[in-house]
C-alpha cells in the first residue's frame, strides 16, 4: 500500500516559519523558472524536476530544510556563505551543493532568498544545458585588473512594509575605500 505524502506529511508539528519558506521555494521552482517544472512528494524529500530529471530537492528536518542542487561548490567563488557547503564527498559521483536553510541565517531573508533562488536558477539551468562560460583567459583578467570601477556592481532598494527602507549594495572587494566613503558621508556622518 502505498502513502501519500504531502505538505502536511512533512510539515505536520513543525514550525510554521518553515512551511512558509518551504512554499516559497516550491512557488519559486514551480512558476519562475519555466513552465513544466513538477513537484514529487517523495517518502524520505520533495523534489523538482523538468523532463524527468531533478534539478532540486529538499529535505524537511524539526527546525531546518536542506536543500541540495547539482552544483559544483569550487564554481560559486571565493565569498560562498556559511550556510552552503560541499557535498560531493557524500554523493557518489555527483558534484552536489547543500544549503542548510535555518531561521538563524533568515535575519536578511530578502538577500538569503536572493542568493538561494539565484543558486537553484543555476542548478536548472546547468541540467536543461545551457550554455556554460568558459573560463577567464589570464591576460583579460588582468586587463580588467587595472580598471578601477567607480559604481557599485549593484544597488536593491526597496520599501518594507513598515516604511523603512533596505539598501543593499553589492560591490567587488577591490572597492574599499568606495564603501568607506560612502559610509563617512552617510552612516558614520
Amino acid at each position: 500500500m502505498r502513502e501519500d505524502f504531502g505538505e502536511d506529511f512533512y510539515f505536520a508539528s513543525k514550525p510554521g516559519w518553515l512551511l512558509e519558506l518551504f512554499k516559497k521555494i516550491d512557488d519559486f521552482c514551480l512558476n519562475n523558472i519555466k513552465r513544466g517544472v513538477r513537484r514529487e512528494f517523495r517518502k524520505t524529500y520533495i523534489r523538482w524536476e523538468f523532463s524527468g530529471i531533478m534539478f532540486c530537492r529538499v529535505f524537511v528536518y524539526k527546525n531546518s530544510l536542506k536543500l541540495y542542487l547539482r552544483l559544483k561548490y569550487s564554481e560559486l567563488g571565493e565569498n560562498v556563505p556559511v550556510f552552503i557547503r560541499d557535498y560531493s564527498e557524500k554523493v557518489r559521483g555527483i558534484t552536489t551543493i547543500e544549503i542548510l536553510l535555518d531561521k538563524k541565517y533568515l535575519q536578511n531573508e530578502q538577500a538569503f532568498s536572493v542568493t538561494v533562488f539565484s543558486l537553484i536558477e543555476k542548478a536548472f539551468s546547468e541540467m536543461v544545458g545551457a550554455v556554460k562560460l568558459k573560463p577567464i583567459k589570464r591576460e583579460v583578467a588582468e586587463s580588467v585588473k587595472s580598471r578601477e570601477i567607480i559604481r557599485p556592481s549593484s544597488i536593491n532598494i526597496s520599501v518594507d512594509d513598515n516604511g523603512y527602507m533596505s539598501i543593499n549594495l553589492k560591490l567587488h572587494k577591490s572597492q574599499k575605500d568606495l564603501l568607506n566613503r560612502i559610509l563617512q558621508e552617510t552612516i558614520l556622518k
